[in-house]
């Protein structure tokens, strides 16, 4: 077992595995819609690709229909956040380059984002989980039934989030990484032990080994701006 599918076992419990492969279709899936309605609208702002944070969003709602799981609204947000094993998945844009670093990058901008790091899960209906459904092997299921065996309510001891940190614009996606975060007093996360890049999982993988390029890496289209910026701290979703 890999250190990434276990700390998704560990952190989400028998959907781990699946939610980590996901997110990265997701995120690259987003990307391409995103790029795709840009292009389309002819505009040489970039605010259309600019929604790409309700997207997303919208994408991640759909781990909120995992059994065990549920949907909780942040605060006054206008979107809900999944709640899986107790843990809040929050995905967030917070670069348009690779440069940027989160723990550099404003998070504590508003109430909502302060809400995220205090949700707490409703109560939801046990379910009882066949093996063909989660895809986990046997030493995988072996694993989820230790962790069950010491962790009655992962909800006790205080809400936890874990941020999928995506860098991304027009020019390319550069970034998808994941993991706990802890949100400090200036208004910043930093990562809270473990976290790994998800895009070598998602379909990028596969477009990157082309030699002409790809979408996430090749020629700028001719209605952008050729400077790429790197801005952070992007701030539409409140």
């Amino acid at each position: 077992m890999d250190t990434g599918r276990r700390w998704a076992l560990e952190t989400f419990g028998q959907y781990g595995p699946r939610i980590r492969d996901e997110i990265a279709d997701m995120v690259v899936s987003e990307h391409e819609a995103s790029l795709d309605a840009q292009e389309a609208s002819g505009h040489r702002s970039q605010s259309v690709y600019g929604e790409y944070w309700r997207g997303i969003l919208e994408r991640f709602e759909t781990f909120g229909d995992l059994p065990g799981a549920s949907l909780v609204r942040p605060g006054d947000a206008p979107y809900k956040l999944a709640v899986v094993n107790g843990v809040v998945l929050f995905p967030w844009r917070f670069a348009k380059g690779r440069d940027a670093q989160l723990e550099t990058t404003p998070f504590g901008t508003s109430d909502t984002r302060y809400a995220m790091t205090r949700l707490r899960q409703r109560p939801v209906q046990d379910a009882l989980i066949e093996v063909d459904e989660t895809g986990l092997t046997e030493e995988e299921q072996a694993f989820v039934s230790a962790l069950r065996t010491v962790v009655s309510d992962p909800v006790v001891g205080g809400a936890r989030l874990v941020l999928v940190a995506i860098a991304s614009s027009p020019r390319g996606l550069f970034g998808i990484d994941w993991g706990g975060v802890q949100l400090d007093h200036g208004g910043h996360l930093d990562w809270d032990g473990f976290h790994e890049s998800l895009l070598p999982l998602g379909r990028t993988a596969l477009a990157a080994v082309s030699s002409t390029g790809s979408f996430t890496a090749g020629t700028m289209p001719a209605r952008f701006p050729a400077t790429e910026r790197t801005e952070t701290g992007l701030a539409h979703d409140e």
